[in-house]
């Protein structure tokens, strides 16, 4: 099986790990905005409230 995928290194030739924890918590923090984001609208969605429409028009009932 041949494997393409280029590691990146440090300046002693070992995997930086650093460079992957900071990709990590990057993308796991957009990931996390956009889930949250999703949650809040879809709950603003779920508990919207709609009024009924006035209007000027209607005669007033006495």
């Amino acid at each position: 099986m041949n494997n393409d995928t280029e590691l990146r290194t440090d300046k002693d030739g070992n995997v930086d790990t650093a460079y992957y924890i900071d990709q990590a918590h990057q993308l796991r923090s957009e990931y996390l905005g956009e889930l949250y984001t999703s949650v809040a609208l879809k709950l603003k969605a779920l508990f919207r409230l709609e009024l009924p429409k006035i209007t000027a028009n209607r005669p007033a009932h006495h």
